[in-house]
């Protein structure tokens, strides 16, 4: 019987009283093995040397969403716009995951805050607020969860038409924070209307890194949902 590829995921880490923790939806894990994969959720190892070890027993990579991620990454405050970034033990433990995924071509599926990390590690930034920094925009956020649904429109010279088949997709959407400046090593392959960038793919095409601002994990439109989990096991599968 040939292996499932092991998928590593990145969890959220929060300080609690009692006990610290890292937190991971099951809806990641879910979906990684109804594309037939087998999720491991990667601890917050702060030792590069330890966590270069698990990293190289991993077949493919998700960074997933969360909390906002610190402007202080893109040398911008984080008052008043982003007043609770995520905890910095998550910031570094992310990054030293993607330079590695970076300079290894490990498969990559950036999810959210995971596409925004992809763009802000490689030298980009962020919008820390869409409200208030971006007129006449779309509805990008209901709530805390995936009501919000828009289009999406495609390159058709990208990875993602590819697997798509198509120029205009609709996706959820469940962030205030959007990609601003785009670092030279990505390329824009999705955008709404009002122009947020909603994916990003490597100018290097030999890189497998799909990222998008969606949440693929809990969208019912398989094209921009369960089909990325199965393109990335397919290429962790190599």
């Amino acid at each position: 019987m040939r292996s499932k590829p092991l998928i590593g995921l990145t969890p959220s880490y929060y300080e609690h009283q009692e006990m610290d923790r890292s937190i991971l939806g099951k809806s990641y894990t879910d979906s990684i093995q109804q594309a037939g994969g087998l999720p491991v959720i990667i601890p917050p190892i702060i030792g590069k040397n330890d966590l270069t070890q698990l990293m190289q027993r991993l077949d493919g990579i998700i960074l997933t969403g969360g909390d906002d991620l610190d402007p202080s990454y893109y040398n911008e405050n984080p008052e008043p716009l982003t007043p609770k970034p995520f905890h910095t033990r998550r910031g570094l433990h992310d990054q030293q995951i993607f330079e590695y995924v970076w300079n290894h071509k490990v498969p990559t599926l950036a999810i959210c805050l995971g596409m925004q990390e992809v763009n802000v590690f490689l030298g980009g930034s962020l919008f820390q607020d869409i409200p208030a920094q971006f007129e006449h925009h779309l509805v990008h956020k209901i709530g805390d969860w995936f009501e919000a649904h828009h289009a999406v429109s495609l390159d058709s010279n990208s990875l993602l038409y590819k697997l798509t088949n198509s120029e205009l997709v609709d996706a959820n959407s469940a962030h205030h924070q959007a990609v601003s400046r785009v670092p030279e090593q990505l390329k824009i392959v999705g955008q709404t209307q009002d122009g947020i960038i909603e994916a990003l793919e490597p100018r290097d095409t030999s890189i497998p890194l799909l990222a998008v601002q969606w949440h693929p994990e809990s969208e019912t439109n398989d094209l921009v949902g369960i089909d990325l989990f199965k393109w990335l096991v397919e290429r962790a599968s190599v």
